[in-house]
């Protein structure tokens, strides 16, 4: 029997919640299985050869798991970004709000966006029961499109991009939208699965995009490349773009 969509959600808010507190409990799972792709939206394929698709379930399950606190380091990707206490940033694909939740104790604003209106829907709920009321004021969700993140101009001093460029289908001109909507000086923060021989099974290889061509595609869209880090994180590299 399939259960209601309130019992649904208040389900994956306490699993959510349970794992952050096996991360403080027990130190996290021994093996270390990095996701299955980027933010997907639900009933996405996972890649070109297959026919499988993914439930809102299982999505919000592996982006929640307890050991992707060691491989992905979210706190090391976070400093990157210095002091961002009177920043406001944008992650793009937010998914379940993993990187946001955590941006939101540092930031003065982070908008969490997402293409599937059942992860903002999540986010929505989630920070109400995770997040301290001083805090949760600091968090906004924003639907978007794949082709049109909703920002406004110059609104974001930093646009922060996890687990979700490889799948963008026109990069170029997705990557000159962002860049409306950065201030002057403002940043953008690209993470994502290294195309290296890496014993890493998930997401193939046929969709990973290689370090020079995501710093290739930044130049293009009219970035300046102010770093670009493919050692302090074992799977993925952290490539960082000025305007």
């Amino acid at each position: 029997m399939k259960l209601p969509k309130g019992l649904q959600l208040l389900f994956l808010l306490v699993f959510a919640l349970s794992y952050s507190a096996c991360i403080d409990s027990n130190g996290g799972d021994e093996t270390v299985e990095p996701l299955p792709g980027g933010t997907q939206t639900v009933g996405q394929k996972k890649n070109n050869n297959s026919s499988d698709t993914t439930s809102f379930e299982d999505l919000v399950k592996s982006y929640e798991r307890a050991d992707r606190l060691f491989w992905q380091k979210p706190d090391l990707v976070i400093d990157r970004l210095g002091d961002i206490s009177q920043s406001t940033i944008a992650d793009i694909g937010a998914g379940s709000g993993y990187f946001a939740r955590r941006l939101a104790h540092k930031a003065k604003r982070v908008i969490a966006i997402d293409i599937d209106e059942q992860f903002i829907e999540f986010m929505d709920s989630i920070k109400l029961v995770e997040l301290p009321k001083e805090i949760q004021g600091r968090f906004e969700t924003r639907l978007a499109t794949p082709t049109d993140p909703k920002l406004h101009d110059n609104e974001v001093d930093v646009v922060l991009i996890v687990n979700t460029y490889m799948l963008m289908s026109d990069r170029i001109d997705y990557l000159r939208r962002l860049k409306q909507g950065l201030k002057p000086g403002g940043r953008l923060v690209i993470v994502d699965y290294k195309k290296k021989r890496i014993a890493l099974a998930n997401p193939p290889q046929s969709i990973r995009l290689p370090l020079y061509q995501v710093e290739n595609e930044l130049d293009e869209a009219g970035y300046r490349l102010i770093d670009s880090d493919d050692t302090s994180l074992d799977y993925q590299y952290i490539v960082m773009a000025g305007v």
